[in-house]
This record gives C-alpha cells, sequence and structure tokens, in this order.
C-alpha cells in the first residue's frame, strides 16, 4: 500500500491521461476532426440500423422509430417559450400581491368549506334570529300544496 502511495506521489505510477480539445488550425485539420465526426456518427446510425433489423426479424416493438411530420421551427419554439415563461411569471406575481391560485389554498385544519369572517360570525350570533325554517328532512314542503302541508305537519304549514 505504501509503495502504490509512493509511486502516486512521485508520478512514477499510472497517471489518468485528461481528453485533449480539438481545436484545429489548418484546413486539413478541420477536415479530420469532421471525418472523426461523421465515423462517430455513421457508428451510431449503423447500430440504431442493426437494433430496427433485430427487432423486425424478432416481431419485438420497434425502439428508434422514425419521427414524421415537420420540426418546430425557431419562430414557434420562441412563441412556445414566451408562453411557458409569462405563465410562470404571472403565478408568481400573484403570489407576491396576495392572490389565490384557488382551491383550498389559505384553508387550515382540513376544512373544505368556506371559511366565516368574524363580521359575519357576529351577525349571526347577535342578528336576528331566523324562525319557521322547515327541518332538512322536509325538503321541498314549501312547494306542496296547502293542503298536503296540513295533512303533513300543521305547525309548519302555517308559518310557510
Amino acid at each position: 500500500m505504501k509503495s502504490f502511495i509512493k509511486k502516486l506521489l512521485s508520478g512514477k505510477g499510472q497517471a489518468i491521461n485528461k481528453t485533449r480539445t480539438n481545436v484545429p488550425t489548418t484546413e486539413v485539420q478541420k477536415k479530420i476532426r469532421d471525418l472523426k465526426i461523421n465515423t462517430q456518427k455513421l457508428k451510431g446510425s449503423k447500430a440504431k440500423l442493426d437494433q430496427s433489423v433485430f427487432e423486425m426479424k424478432t416481431g419485438q416493438p420497434i425502439t428508434f422509430k422514425s419521427k414524421k411530420g415537420k420540426s418546430e421551427s425557431n419562430k414557434e419554439s420562441y412563441k412556445r417559450i414566451q408562453k411557458d415563461n409569462t405563465k410562470v411569471i404571472k403565478s408568481m406575481l400573484d403570489k407576491a400581491t396576495g392572490k389565490k391560485d384557488g382551491g383550498r389554498m389559505g384553508l387550515k385544519f382540513g376544512s373544505g368549506t368556506k371559511r366565516k369572517t368574524n363580521v359575519q360570525k357576529i351577525k349571526e350570533t347577535f342578528g336576528p334570529k331566523k324562525t319557521g325554517n322547515v327541518p332538512s328532512k322536509l325538503k321541498g314542503f314549501s312547494k306542496l300544496p296547502e293542503a298536503v302541508q296540513q295533512k303533513m305537519n300543521k305547525k309548519l304549514a302555517k308559518k310557510v
């Protein structure tokens, strides 16, 4: 173990090779660079083709499907990005100004109904009392004819 560390520190051991950048200066070097890039692209295309041929022979679903249709132009992509950005900015501004997103924002403790304000609570407590409410089990009672109401409940029929 000590000898390995000594080799690393002294530089006599294996060194990690860095990949050099390929910045050509002459025309020949540029052509060589382009040739290397194109050979790598060709290898990738051949591998895709071989994979597709294998999948067709074995009856498996094709992995690399051809892309049909018009590709997105620069103008279209710019419009799409602008639309997305305006949505994000609008939502940020709404949150900053205190506008609600909807749903259950601002409601706590598991309440799904609309909360009453303090003014509403005071009005209900000290305001005029409502009398003669029809119980919920007699829903639609007021729509019935008076004779039917009398038969069902005489007290409620008089109030309604």
